[in-house]
């Protein structure tokens, strides 16, 4: 009678054993986390890049700002400010005049997504150095200038950009400082200097790095 033999290739047709499926999970998470890490750094990169675009374009809107004031304008050629603190309303003499000049603001930026408006709301603080007021202002699609008629309708006093309130606004919130310095680089012409940063804490926590845009223009 005839013994039967096991076949030579009852080893090669086995299945893989618990230690190689271990082996091939801890191999597969490794290779999820390092996309899951790489996916979350590349979306942090996008959102500060937008931030950091909105604070050049708020830096150039206040250089403009601060350039469209004619030679003879005092707010434009008033030395002062300080990019490391908020400086303001302060005292200046020009021509003989006692004048109260700020040297800081801050924009808080909201949209509305059905209209498709963008408010840009400025914070200064009154001449009493104590009272903070702000100012709005609408931009929309259309490309009009709108009037704030908070005080009628129609308004019997139309305020442009707004009518100043104490109420403060809800966004995203930048702080902006400038310096102006005289005769520099060479006589008779003023460097100033404008720094944005964010300071809306959600968006920055602490102990990261700050998200600001720092711009210069020379003017006379």
């Amino acid at each position: 009678m005839s013994q039967s033999r096991r076949p030579k290739n009852v080893d090669a047709e086995a299945g893989f054993t618990l230690m190689e499926v271990m082996v091939a999970l801890v191999i597969l998470t490794v290779g999820l986390m390092s996309i899951a890490l790489l996916m979350a750094n590349v979306y942090k990169s996008t959102v500060r890049s937008r931030y950091v675009s909105l604070a050049a374009t708020l830096a150039s809107e206040k250089l403009e700002d601060l350039n469209s004031y004619s030679p003879s304008d005092y707010r434009g050629k008033l030395a002062g400010g300080s990019l490391t603190a908020d400086i303001g309303p302060v005292s200046q003499t020009w021509n003989t005049y006692t004048e109260y000049v700020n040297y800081y603001d801050t924009v808080t930026l909201n949209s509305n997504t059905t209209t498709g408006a963008m408010t840009e709301t400025t914070e200064i603080l009154a001449a009493d150095g104590v009272t903070k007021e702000y100012i709005t202002q609408t931009f929309t699609p259309d490309g009009l200038l709108h009037w704030d008629s908070v005080d009628g309708n129609p308004p019997t006093t139309p305020y442009y950009p707004s009518k100043p309130t104490t109420t403060p606004p809800v966004g995203i919130t930048f702080d902006r400082r400038w310096v102006i310095e005289n005769n520099t680089p060479v006589t008779g012409l003023n460097r100033i200097t404008v720094l944005v940063t964010l300071t809306d804490l959600a968006i920055t926590p602490a102990g990261t790095q700050p998200i600001n845009f720092q711009m210069s223009m020379v003017r006379p």
